[in-house]
């Protein structure tokens, strides 16, 4: 578990002017470490599971990672939409992101970012919506905003290792031959998948959280309550 300031979370979520390709890169986790400089190195970090084992057996963790950062994203969305008082929506999107258990296909992987994505549009439109935003109650908005950031760190911190499986992957798919290469995509086909969607989801999630700050700094809404947080 991380201990993270308020301000490091912040920093680290103006992400959103990061490309997705810059993103995946191997080394964006040690540049993970100036942007958030409160943040400590997990005790087992170097044996992590994407980095140390083959790409065939750390596929699960990385697609069973995502696919729960993918709920955690979503259940934020849905908290912050009831917040905005778009109750309906946002109580809609949290029963989905409870539903969303056990194994999940690239179908239904990709069905969920193309909702999510929806679900960042509903946000965005509400927040740019200046006589809304004056009904909004600044309590409720600022304690929506704590799942949203935690799902935003937990993401930023899982890209790089990603990024860190799919060369794996790449190599031993390379290492197959003409022969065993079709055989080893079609093995990793969850895992290539998701390296391919999840950085640009991300950049969307990251996008739309820095447009909450603003918006919230704007209409003077605080989110006091994530200082000092375990992420």
């Amino acid at each position: 578990m991380l201990r993270i300031s308020l301000v490091s979370v912040l920093v680290t979520l103006t992400l959103a002017s990061v490309t997705p390709v810059a993103m995946a890169m191997p080394g964006f986790g040690d540049a993970m470490k100036g942007v958030v400089p409160g943040a400590e190195k997990p005790a087992d970090a170097e044996a992590d599971g994407a980095t140390q084992l083959s790409a065939a057996d750390a596929q699960d963790t990385i697609v069973t990672e995502f696919n729960e950062i993918l709920r955690d994203v979503r259940f934020a969305q849905g908290a912050m939409l009831i917040a905005l008082g778009k109750k309906d929506e946002g109580n809609a999107a949290q029963a989905d992101a409870k539903a969303m258990s056990g194994a999940c296909d690239n179908k239904c992987t990709k069905e969920a970012i193309a909702r999510s994505a929806e679900l960042d549009g509903i946000i965005e439109s509400a927040m740019t919506d200046a006589d809304a935003m004056k009904d909004v109650s600044k309590e409720e908005a600022g304690k929506a905003m704590l799942p949203w950031l935690k799902a935003g760190v937990r993401t930023a911190l899982y890209i790089p290792k990603l990024g860190a499986w799919g060369k794996s992957a790449t190599t031993e798919i390379k290492d197959a031959g003409l022969m065993g290469a079709a055989k080893m995509k079609k093995k990793f086909s969850q895992g290539l998948f998701i390296a391919t969607n999840a950085p640009g989801a991300a950049q969307k999630w990251f996008t739309t959280i820095k447009l909450a700050r603003d918006v919230f700094k704007k209409n003077d809404i605080s989110y006091e309550g994530a200082n000092d947080a375990d992420f």
